[in-house]
């Protein structure tokens, strides 16, 4: 880690609280929750995560997401509208030759997509708002959240055209302003995106298997959490809406301000360093400002995985996070049993709202069963030809259920933490 003047570092301590240091055995679920910190949760042997607090959660579930051509064409035509901008952008880039008009054409492509990126902002926090208070269904507000990946990564797509097609033009240069500009939008655009929006997307495009996901809401919050049986991981994107604050001072920004010793990208590392110990004891990370957006990006490939978080200067915590791990690496830390006559079910937790092994098998022979796996009355998936199954462990108490082609079947109870 970086260090920082003693008198930084104190003024930091002032908004920062302490997260497990190395050597300290911290609990499997603990959260920090005292007003101006983040919801981060600590995990053992991982990294830690971004969570909704349980006492604004309003509404959770499975839902599985297959083919839907409303929904495809609806993502697809936003695409394509973007894809034809892009590029009559680059035809009328390209044909004119003063630099006052590549200005100007370049100030008018910023604005169309800045209003693109709040419209879309906008329809995902309605729909957040709306899922949460009942108006609408998991599966509506999952489209939703596939159209708005969808758009915002090619609007993503177009601003870097921007930036590259300027750059190769030899009599050209674009404004410090309007890189600024440039890199605040692709910072607005980022939070709009993460794998398993992106992962719906292919499902209901039909490109894709379907995928079953596991989501939760606040007013202004959610998780969204699957398996990737192909990649062997477990993938969870998180946005709390009310920890971006775009028009507050950048607090990173004004600490580091008329010091040259101090770079903002220090202090928030400094800041992040606190969130995620276990990270940070394994690895420096890489760290990245879009502009003067207040929005600092973390990505860290570590032994379990990937985690990338977006700080926000106005609050200095946590308000997305994007996270990949591989089940390979997932210590279970419980195992719950039943047994109805021949069928035994075996349930492996590791942590609220992680992965879960679902196992069935004969209990006199030992050999794995093909089975129809419910969490709540819900289908979450097959057992496949090991008789296991990896899915998202809901929060509170839940019962899982294998049934058999023949009817038989065997449920577990498994109480909240």
């Amino acid at each position: 880690m970086r260090l920082l003047p003693a008198l930084l570092v104190t003024l930091l301590l002032v908004s920062v609280t302490a997260a497990p240091v190395a050597g300290w055995d911290a609990p499997a679920q603990s959260t920090t929750d005292d007003g101006a910190s983040p919801r981060i949760t600590a995990i053992d042997n991982t990294t830690n995560h971004l969570a909704i607090p349980a006492s604004s959660l309003r509404a959770s579930e499975f839902n599985e997401s297959g083919l839907d051509v409303g929904t495809a064409v609806a993502a697809s035509s936003g695409e394509l509208h973007q894809r034809h901008e892009t590029a009559a952008f680059e035809t009328r880039f390209r044909r004119l030759d003063s630099s006052f008009e590549r200005t100007e054409l370049i100030r008018e492509t910023l604005s169309a997509v800045e209003q693109r990126q709040a419209a879309l902002d906008r329809r995902q926090q309605r729909a957040i708002s709306r899922y949460a208070a009942g108006e609408i269904t998991a599966a509506e507000f999952l489209r939703v959240r596939a159209v708005v990946d969808a758009e915002s990564r090619q609007l993503t797509t177009t601003t870097e055209r921007v930036f590259e097609l300027q750059q190769i033009e030899p009599d050209y240069s674009m404004s410090s302003g309007l890189e600024t500009r440039l890199r605040n939008a692709q910072g607005s655009l980022r939070k709009l995106q993460g794998p398993v929006g992106q992962q719906i997307r292919t499902s209901v495009s039909g490109s894709g298997d379907p995928v079953v996901v596991y989501l939760e809401v606040s007013d202004t919050a959610y998780m969204l959490a699957t398996i990737r049986e192909d990649d062997g991981e477990y993938v969870r994107e998180t946005l709390l809406g009310d920890e971006r604050a775009p028009n507050r001072t950048d607090q990173f920004a004004a600490a580091a301000d008329g010091d040259p010793d101090v770079d903002r990208l220090d202090v928030a590392d400094n800041r992040a360093s606190n969130l995620y110990t276990w990270v940070y004891d394994r690895q420096r990370p890489s760290f990245y400002s879009y502009g003067t957006s207040g929005i600092y990006e973390l990505t860290a490939t570590h032994p379990n995985g990937r985690l990338v978080s977006f700080l926000d200067g106005g609050t200095t915590n946590v308000f997305y996070e994007l996270q990949h791990r591989r089940l390979a690496t997932v210590r279970t830390t419980e195992t719950i049993s039943r047994v109805n006559g021949t069928l035994r079910l075996d349930v492996q937790r590791a942590y609220e709202t992680g992965p879960l092994l679902i196992t069935a098998s004969n209990n006199a022979t030992g050999a794995p069963v093909d089975g129809t796996v419910s969490v709540n009355g819900r289908a979450v998936g097959q057992t496949a030809t090991d008789g296991a199954l990896w899915t998202v462990e809901p929060r509170d108490s839940y019962t899982v259920t294998v049934t058999r082609d023949d009817g038989s079947r065997v449920s577990v109870f498994v109480p909240s933490y």
